[in-house]
């Protein structure tokens, strides 16, 4: 059977332009390294995003980076696969985003005996000590749960729709987000359910969710592809949503008021930062730490602000 997924090879030659590149960073084709990349999925504007940071970082640090992606976040095996495929052909380090973050350590131990350095990026690997590049989501999850309770005048009955918790992203931003509401007596958790990640709830959901929790005044979302969907299947009711990723749809509910708070990670920067942290962790230059990068809550107060001057700037 044909395998279900495609490659994207980003080929980089080791010319300088005149701008932005000393002698210093320059290297022979033959000093290149090839990184290889394993995201969750090619289907949403974030992963479109997060591959053009890793094009453009490795463009300025002169690697070969080659991506595959399964069609969606699902596609747990194909994801697997995908990462052994590329584990055994010529590449010196790997960033792998885990549709499962606690079941890594098969193709993990089969890095180790390559010699292939592997690093966690936008979601951490639980269950080893690897290196992780992205937002910390507990944090952004309880900041965003604040934003909620203050959209509510810190009263009412409040959902959770989230991610797979296999991905510990997902898990994170919701511990983060219950940890605040404890200290909120006027609010309850009515709902919590999981397996949303990067998906859109359907109308059917939406409906059977308000059946049984026709209360409800707001929703926390761990996904903006979810919290989208759940802003138009919910059109005409009074509920809050919040909300993370800072994709163009999503920053554009905030400016129209139907996202009341999104929780703004740039997957641009996440793809960037990845490359640049793996070509100087390889030459020796790294700390072996996480490199937590910076997350910012926006409102209808500070979204304007954002998309001037923050939304598409680059490192």
């Amino acid at each position: 059977m044909r395998k279900k997924y495609i490659c994207i090879l980003v080929a980089v030659i080791g010319v300088c332009s005149l701008s932005g590149c000393g002698s210093s960073a320059r290297k022979t084709e033959e000093e290149q390294v090839t990184i290889g990349v394993v995201t969750k999925s090619k289907s949403s504007e974030y992963w479109l995003s997060v591959c053009d940071g890793m094009k453009d970082a490795a463009e300025k640090y002169h690697a070969d980076v080659v991506i595959l992606s399964p069609d969606s976040e699902t596609e747990e095996e194909v994801q697997k696969n995908m990462i052994r495929d590329l584990l055994k052909t010529d590449i010196k380090a790997m960033a792998v985003s885990p549709i499962d973050s606690y079941e890594c350590e098969d193709y993990l131990n089969f890095a180790r005996e390559k010699g292939i350095s592997v690093y966690a990026c936008d979601t951490p690997i639980e269950d080893s000590e690897i290196p992780y590049i992205g937002i910390d989501n507990e944090k952004l999850g309880y900041e965003l749960g604040e934003q909620l309770a203050k959209a509510l005048d810190h009263k009412g009955k409040i959902g959770v729709i989230a991610g797979d918790f296999k991905q510990a992203g997902h898990r994170m931003r919701v511990a983060g987000f219950e940890k605040y509401m404890e200290k909120e007596p006027g609010i309850t958790i009515e709902m919590v359910r999981n397996g949303y990640s990067n998906m859109r709830v359907s109308q059917k959901d939406v409906d059977e969710i308000l059946v049984k929790y026709p209360d409800l005044n707001g929703i926390m979302a761990t996904s903006a592809v979810t919290a989208l969907g759940l802003s138009e299947a919910t059109e005409g009711r009074e509920i809050s949503i919040v909300s993370v990723d800072a994709q163009e749809d999503a920053l554009k509910a905030v400016q129209d008021g139907r996202i009341v708070a999104l929780g703004a990670q740039s997957g641009y920067q996440i793809g960037y930062e990845t490359i640049r942290y793996i070509v100087k962790d390889l030459e020796g230059e790294g700390t072996g730490e996480d490199e937590i990068l910076d997350s910012r809550v926006l409102t209808e107060e500070n979204i304007d602000t954002y998309m001037k001057d923050d939304g598409h700037s680059h490192p």
